[in-house]
């Protein structure tokens, strides 16, 4: 299914896929596990959670709700509101459902810190990123490599994860795609987690010609 048809979908009043969260109110830093279920004629159910059953999730609003692969969901920003409200929707196959979360911005906040040496970058630019959580001795251990259990997402505005106008490679380091095209510029949150500690950081992809 394209991006397109992804995310123009799943806000209909006929949806056949039950999304559930242990709640909906979450502060900037909170993260949730969605369950999905499909309703089947014949009265009994389906657990489509897992993105190995097809499932897709996506986002009205990426920089203020991030859905993972699997289901997690965690609330990044508010759009400088004190409360904001977003949807993720659900698709799989020809079924679809959403939930809206209410969002808050008191919270806990990222529990990894995410950096780079800039977050402007130019078309064909490369950065590296550094990613330390804090230890309860008030050191920093860094966890910038995947083989540390990290994992990054990316989402350029597709309401998916969306890896077309940067790559992130095993070792943190940022690839901006070679070109933008029309676009004036390309806004990607990278979305930072590593088991329980979640981060995020945004870049701001230009033209190579900008200055």
């Amino acid at each position: 299914m394209s991006v397109l048809s992804v995310a123009s979908c799943g806000f209909e009043d006929r949806t056949d896929l039950e999304v559930t969260a242990p709640k909906t109110d979450l502060r900037v830093g909170e993260t949730v596990q969605l369950s999905v279920i499909q309703k089947l004629p014949d009265g009994s159910t389906r657990d489509l959670t897992s993105p190995t059953a097809g499932t897709v999730y996506y986002t009205t609003g990426e920089a203020m709700l991030i859905p993972e692969p699997d289901g997690r969901v965690t609330c990044i920003g508010t759009n400088n509101r004190d409360r904001e409200s977003s949807v993720i929707g659900v698709v799989n196959g020809e079924h679809h459902g959403h939930i809206r979360f209410q969002l808050q911005s008191a919270g806990p906040g990222p529990s990894l810190e995410v950096s780079a040496e800039k977050t402007v970058l130019h078309e064909g630019d490369r950065i590296q990123l550094h990613v330390f959580r804090s230890q309860p001795d008030g050191s920093r251990k860094e966890l910038t490599d995947t083989s540390s259990g990290t994992r990054y997402l990316t989402f350029a505005g597709n309401a998916l994860v969306d890896s077309s106008v940067v790559t992130i490679s095993d070792t943190g380091l940022v690839s901006a795609a070679s070109s933008i095209g029309s676009y004036n510029y390309r806004t990607v949150i990278v979305f930072v987690r590593n088991g329980d500690s979640v981060g995020w950081i945004e870049l701001k992809i230009v033209h190579a010609s900008v200055e």
